[in-house]
């Protein structure tokens, strides 16, 4: 009877293959490499490696042994191999034309090639952190994680070509959304200027240059008034009794209510930023750069309670992490979820806590100049814009004015 093999993918790297053991034959394939894969024998304990291809000429498939893992000092210089004997076979080579001569101008042909997560690193060191804010470079490094990487992380930079671009902000925008795409998209086009500046890609030679942006409908905010504001605030006393989140996160949504603040501003806060004495928060960074945030006295007792808790956990954050206290608060989405549904409010962004805010200092009077430096915005035009006036406070307005000229 015929041995049974075991088919597998996975990526091939020296910790697991030269731990390869078990009582079955097994093919397992290269997930960066097509056509690489490797044969385990359970009878010799052997690793092999073989490129499946096909030839240029007589359009047939060819099973090409490349060696053991004996004669290799590393997995990567099989890679290597395999890489050089493909683009001898899509110049037209025959496999056995492939002499060892030729077969090591090749490998080092490769290793003249500017791979694109080494590069990138490289960008990050010397440009990212000379001209970038800390909070950027911080949303840099996750848009490598979750958007380039998985896409351009195994590739060489003289592989990538506008349509494998075009392709990556598809993915990104069914993943997430077109403004987090066009964030990806403009992370990538500013890191292959910055190689065109290196000459580790020829000049005008940027993929993203014509890659269409898209743009997400137009959102429009959701704003509590002061019947939303008690019901929101109401819910929030209840949800370390009710919920089932965290207390900590609950006092975070809080402070975020009660400043204004944006999301990151809050969940990111340092205890050496805060100065209670003061009623000031001094932010090191936010959007606009180092700013001040004024504190209102109903904020003040919930800053005092999480930052002795946070001490007790040995933190620099004054929301840590509930797993673990020395990263900062990771997600609140799910507990301020539970809020509105207990305050039988509509769905709403966190974000809309900034734009409530604001709003409610226009409705009620407050001196836009004032309400600029709450929000820490640049231009009093940004703040206008977070402003949404109640259809209460607009009636006012045109009585008085109609008072004023008609009498």
């Amino acid at each position: 009877m015929a041995e049974k093999w075991i088919c597998k993918q996975r990526i091939f790297k020296d910790t697991w293959i030269r731990k390869l053991h078990g009582d079955k034959f097994m093919q397992i394939s290269d997930g960066t490499i097509p056509g690489l894969y490797l044969r385990y024998s359970r009878l010799t304990n052997n690793v092999s490696f073989y490129l499946g291809c096909v030839l240029k000429a007589s359009k047939k498939r060819k099973n090409i042994f490349l060696g053991k893992l004996s004669d290799y000092e590393t997995v990567e210089d099989v890679k290597r191999k395999a890489c050089a004997i493909k683009r001898q076979i899509i110049d037209g080579a025959l496999p056995n034309e492939t002499t060892p001569e030729n077969i090591k101008q090749q490998i080092l042909n490769e290793e003249q090639r500017h791979p694109f997560l080494d590069t990138f690193n490289l960008y990050m060191e010397k440009y990212s952190k000379l001209y970038k804010k800390p909070r950027t470079q911080k949303s840099n490094w996750d848009q490598l994680r979750l958007y380039l990487k998985p896409i351009f992380g195994q590739m060489y930079l003289d592989e990538i070509e506008e349509s494998h671009v075009l392709d990556a902000y598809t993915v990104w925008v069914k993943q997430t959304s077109f403004s987090t795409a066009n964030k990806a998209l403009s992370l990538m086009s500013s890191f292959w200027t910055w190689c065109e500046s290196y000459k580790y890609v020829p000049r005008k030679s940027n993929p993203c240059l014509y890659v269409r942006k898209g743009s997400n409908e137009k959102y429009k905010p959701q704003i509590l008034d002061e019947t939303g504001y008690k019901a929101f605030f109401k819910a929030l006393e209840e949800g370390p009794v009710k919920g089932k989140s965290h207390p900590r996160i609950f006092r975070a949504i809080k402070v975020l209510a009660l400043t204004g603040c944006r999301c990151k501003e809050i969940t990111d806060l340092l205890i050496d930023e805060v100065a209670l004495e003061e009623k000031m928060i001094h932010l090191h960074d936010s959007k606009t750069g180092a700013r001040d945030v004024k504190l209102c006295d109903a904020v003040i007792p919930v800053l005092e309670m999480s930052i002795k808790e946070a001490k007790v956990l040995n933190s620099k954050y004054v929301f840590p992490s509930i797993l673990n206290p020395n990263q900062s608060l990771q997600d609140i989405r799910k507990a301020f979820n539970w809020v509105l549904k207990e305050a039988n409010l509509p769905h709403m962004r966190i974000h809309d806590l900034r734009h409530s805010f604001i709003t409610i200092g226009a409705n009620t009077g407050q001196n836009m100049i004032a309400m600029r430096d709450a929000a820490g915005h640049s231009r009093i035009s940004t703040t206008e814009g977070y402003s949404h006036i109640s259809d209460k406070a607009t009636f006012i307005a045109v009585n008085n004015v109609a008072t004023a000229i008609y009498g």
